[in-house]
């Protein structure tokens, strides 16, 4: 059941949009139009037309990009509070990312006719989505800076840290395959498997089937630190 009113009021409470002005957020909320998705349900194709903005209530998005030679690779993910689709929709160019929901997924959509019309009424409200831009550019750099440390493990244990952050959970699990973080932190299966499996003998995580569980997030840090 969409428990809208409930999902809501946790949006308003975490990350860009508990920041912005109360009556930003009420003109924004009367933009939005609430939808439900599937698992593995797209939201929006890389190189689709700007069509909009989408914030997650509940559930989770995966978020993929091409490489040169057109295969796609997992950047990220996220869960509920995540905002995605403002870069390309104010820069009126095609979607860079493809964006899929991981689980079943409660989202509110916001269509760029009800969001230039806010914009034309309303023109200082520009900074406010320009402060959402930020905040994701925030995640890319600290995505692109992980992946720029030395060595797989802290590699690893950083993502582990990150996802854990943000991605929607099930009692503290959070769900990923194996083939997805090796994608993330670029490096073969076989070197993260060992290093999941040496974290977890440590007992610093748990492990699951298609899922991961921090144990202990300070000693974690801790690992990264040696």
């Amino acid at each position: 059941m969409f428990d809208k009113a409930n999902n809501i009021k946790l949006l308003q409470e975490s990350g860009w949009f508990s920041k912005r002005p109360e009556v930003f957020r009420r003109e924004l909320l009367e933009c939005a139009v609430a939808k439900t998705f599937d698992a593995w349900e797209t939201l929006y194709h890389h190189g689709d037309p700007a069509n909009g903005i989408f914030a997650v209530l509940s559930g989770g998005v995966q978020i993929t990009a091409p490489s040169d030679d057109g295969q796609e690779f997992v950047l990220h993910r996220e869960g509920a509070g995540f905002w995605i689709g403002d870069l390309a929709l104010f820069a009126d160019a095609p979607r860079l990312v493809s964006v899929v929901t991981t689980q079943v997924t409660q989202a509110l959509f916001f269509p760029n006719t009800r969001i230039a019309k806010l914009v034309k009424a309303n023109p200082l409200y520009v900074r406010d989505f320009y402060a959402l831009t930020q905040e994701n550019m925030q995640t890319a750099l600290r995505i692109m800076a992980n992946l720029a440390v030395t060595g797989s493990e802290k590699r690893l244990v950083l993502r582990l840290l990150h996802l854990d952050e943000g991605t929607s959970k099930r009692d503290g699990w959070i769900v990923v395959s194996q083939e997805e973080l090796s994608e993330m932190i670029a490096v073969s299966q076989p070197t993260l498997h060992r290093s999941l499996h040496r974290l977890a003998n440590l007992g610093l995580i748990e492990l699951g089937y298609g899922r991961v569980r921090l144990m202990d997030r300070q000693a974690l840090i801790a690992n990264c630190q040696t």
